[in-house]
């Protein structure tokens, strides 16, 4: 489906966004906190020394119905035709974060208790420096 022309008002030419589709301005919040968490996750395997190099990180609004209780994360273990999956809770982790600093050390924290569960190392071994 094609997006909706805006009509020309008051002979000033058509209506855009503000940033060009390329500009960072324009990503979203939920966009910055995948890029920020992809680039943790990486810091994270590069210290594995290649044991989490397979699993998949994913990011989800909320934790799975399932949950008993507020979740930050959640691994998945690997199952046939589908690879070991580190799952993220946004917004539960946001709540946890008053700004971007404190956003990054709660995923560093997230993601390394998170995958130390997959290959059997210490959280604090696989924690990316900050």
């Amino acid at each position: 489906m094609s997006s909706p022309r805006r009509r020309e008002r008051h002979g000033r030419g058509l209506r855009s966004g503000l940033f060009g589709a390329q500009v960072p301005a324009r990503r979203t919040r939920a966009q910055e906190f995948d890029a920020a968490a992809g680039l943790l996750m990486e810091q994270v395997r590069e210290n594995a020394a290649g044991e989490l190099d397979t699993v998949a990180l994913a990011t989800d609004l909320t934790p799975p119905a399932s949950a008993t209780a507020v979740e930050l994360g959640r691994v998945y273990p690997a199952a046939p035709g589908r690879p070991a999956t580190l799952l993220l809770c946004r917004m539960p982790i946001l709540r946890r974060a008053e700004d971007r600093e404190e956003l990054i050390e709660v995923l560093a924290d997230v993601i390394a208790e998170q995958a130390a569960l997959l290959c059997g190392r210490s959280a604090d071994e696989l924690r990316p420096r900050l």
